[in-house]
């Protein structure tokens, strides 16, 4: 029996049918195809969202021309050109997008005053300011506001000779209507300012001549942001108002919000810290408002048991999953065969898009930090920290097919090993997995006790039950030993050992604890906590013991906390540390670590002692390399051995799921 049955019926829209309520909102910029090496990885990631079960797949943003309106990896296409490169390669994301049964959308977006315009264009907006990067914005009159609406009809049509089913239009997070409807963007003083008439006046025009340029019986779905965010700006009531006057001139409105460039802060994106469903309540608003427009959801939504009640309860017509098709692009068929325990749920960490924007006020200036930002973000952005297989980066078509089935023994149950163990089954090989402790999870066994990490516990309690359902061969309380290797007589080895605490030789280090051995002594843990060590890791184990009751000191000794990362993620963690009221302090050095305290030196040789009920060291973890090796040593000669996770080089979930699926792939 279906365990979703509003999530499942389907709609029918203009003749078009959508199978159920789950659609994929766009991620990549859509031109991403045409760079060298990029294309197929891009192709298969869109094409398993279809084959995924979702009723609809939109690919990533297109920008309506290289002037005013341009954007990140954008190319001069001519629009008017119905054949040739540029359009056999939209062609093709339609062609697999259809031919799994989803209906095919194409994201169009116009950033206005904050499009990356190169010179000699200007960006335009709807009234001249000066940007905070220094940036001249023009103001927009009749013949510029044409322009866009001749551009954008023009590659519509273009879309839609290549097969695509719709538009997606970005009118919201700051871009095209939001900053013609929002009066902390519009104080234009003709008719196109003032009243919510007169601000809709614009985006009214816009869509107009969309629908006269492909048709009646092509789609049209608005996304917008419920408010802006930000003081004096856009709030819920503009928003309805607005879409009161659009509704029927969009097919379906996209429900989201706030400001690209402030990100989560605006909840654009939500974080780990934020709801999920956060923007339900704003949907449901203006579900209530209009009658003839569709309404779609979008923000953190992970759950089917959630997206279920969404539409069960009227809150909106459908639900949109954008990171959650990362984390796992068949989420509509395992909710649909009720095998949603099985379902990796995103856990919104923003390693796929980490933002490319100043987010917390330790945070350089955008015109000073954002090159260095792009440049880091281009490097991970579309790679899923929980999922490899929807990764774009990784093609394991190219891979070489098994040539039989394996014996293969993977050593250690963590997140490496789980993921290498779970590849190397769904490609027939006999797989059988070691751990020496009585569980699997490894490291994310803190996630039982950690108040923030719900949803990485979800991701650890899910692969187990992967492992589970794999047939995979688990022994616990197993120690592998060089005896056990050599009697298995494996035709492939694995070995994930992950790591351990690094321990810094800092006189009274006895008086202290590891953040793994607090997590499991909780109860032991004092009123006061000073941890040693601002990483990421130290962040958050404070950020957790904050949230419980404590009084936590970060002492870092560089000049910025968790430096390992940047923009939202490092944004989010920072914020919900001012709100917890931790103290953070930077550029200190502990020389000793008292029985009530911890003694800290600065720069300037400035001592001072901050008192402490418990010591945590979090300075980072080191390999189990000398286990690593005596095993491998064991293996018999010939036999490939791979080594992945903490146990080859220490990092995040990320990279352990990316090395195991790697090397499952690689066992032929």
């Amino acid at each position: 029996m279906n365990k979703y049955p509003h999530l499942f019926s389907p709609l029918t829209i203009r003749g078009h049918v959508y199978r159920n309520r789950i659609i994929t909102g766009p991620t990549m910029f859509a031109a991403g195809i045409f760079i060298p090496g990029f294309d197929e990885g891009i192709f298969s990631m869109v094409e398993r969202r279809a084959a995924g079960g979702a009723a609809s797949v939109t690919t990533g943003e297109a920008a309506v021309n290289t002037e005013e309106g341009d954007c990140i990896l954008n190319f001069p296409i001519d629009y008017a050109v119905h054949e040739g490169r540029y359009f056999d390669g939209y062609k093709e994301y339609a062609d697999r997008i259809k031919k799994h049964g989803a209906l095919a959308f194409i994201e169009f977006g116009h950033d206005v005053a904050y499009a990356e315009v190169k010179p000699p264009y200007q960006p335009w907006g709807p009234v001249a300011f000066t940007r905070e990067d220094g940036v001249e914005v023009l103001a927009m009159d009749e013949a510029k506001m044409d322009k866009i609406i001749a551009d954008l009809t023009r590659a519509a049509r273009f879309m839609m000779a290549a097969g695509f089913d719709g538009i997606l239009l970005h009118a919201g997070h700051g871009f095209l209507f939001q900053e013609f409807v929002s009066p902390h963007f519009n104080t234009r003083t003709d008719e196109y300012g003032g009243s919510m008439e007169n601000r809709a006046r614009f985006p009214l025009k816009v869509l107009t001549a969309l629908r006269e340029a492909i048709g009646e019986d092509k789609l049209i779905e608005l996304r917008f942001s419920a408010e802006d965010g930000v003081p004096g700006g856009m709030t819920i009531d503009d928003t309805v108002e607005f879409c009161k006057l659009i509704d029927g001139k969009v097919d379906i409105i996209h429900v989201s919000n706030g400001l690209k460039w402030l990100g989560w802060t605006t909840h654009c994106f939500t974080s780990m810290y934020d709801a999920h469903g956060y923007n339900v309540p704003f949907a449901e608003r203006i579900k209530r408002a209009v009658t003839q427009s569709k309404v779609a959801v979008i923000g953190g939504i992970n759950d089917p048991a959630m997206a279920e009640d969404i539409i069960a309860s009227g809150k909106a017509d459908l639900v949109v999953i954008a990171r959650q098709a990362y984390a796992d692009p068949e989420f509509p068929n395992k909710a649909a065969a009720g095998r949603d325990d099985l379902i990796r749920k995103c856990v919104r960490c923003f390693h796929c898009y980490p933002g490319v924007y100043r987010e917390h006020e330790s945070e350089p200036p955008i015109h000073e930090f954002e090159p260095w930002v792009r440049a880091k973000m281009m490097e991970v952005v579309g790679q899923c920290a929980i999922n490899p297989v929807s990764n774009y980066h990784i093609n394991p078509s190219l891979m070489p097919a098994p040539t039989g089935s394996r014996k293969v023994l993977v050593v250690g149950g963590g997140v490496a090993g789980m993921q290498a163990a779970i590849t190397a089954a769904d490609r027939g090989h006999r797989v059988t997995l070691v751990e020496k402790s009585p569980v699997l999870g490894g490291i994310l066994d803190f996630t039982d006790h950690d108040v923030y990490k719900t949803d990485l516990r979800e991701f650890k309690e899910t692969i187990i039950r992967e492992v589970a359902a794999k047939g995979i061969t688990v022994l616990l309380d197993t120690e592998a030993t060089s005896q056990l290797v050599a009697e298995f007589q494996p035709e492939a080895v694995v070995l994930a050992l992950g790591s351990e605490p690094m321990l810094p030789p800092i006189p009274g280090i006895e008086n202290a604890v590891d953040a793994l051995a607090l997590y499991n002594n909780l109860d032991e843990v004092g009123k006061r906590v000073a941890i040693i060590g601002g990483g990421l890791a130290g962040c958050e184990t404070g950020l957790s013991l904050a949230a419980t009751g404590h009084d936590v000191t970060v002492i870092e000794m560089q000049e910025r906390m968790a430096p390992e990362t940047f923009s939202m993620p490092r944004g989010a963690l920072l914020t919900e540390m001012d709100k917890r009221g931790i103290r953070q302090m930077l550029g200190r050095r502990c020389t000793e670590i008292l029985p009530g305290g911890v003694r800290l030196v600065d720069g300037a040789g400035n001592e001072e002692v901050v008192e402490a009920d418990t010591v945590c060291v979090c300075i980072g973890m080191k390999s189990c390399s000398a286990a690593a090796a005596t095993l491998k040593a064991a293996v018999p000669a010939g036999v490939p051995v791979f080594e992945v996770g903490d146990c080859n080089t220490v990092g995040k979930v990320v990279s352990a799921t990316e090395a195991a699926y790697r090397a499952g792939l690689a066992i032929v």
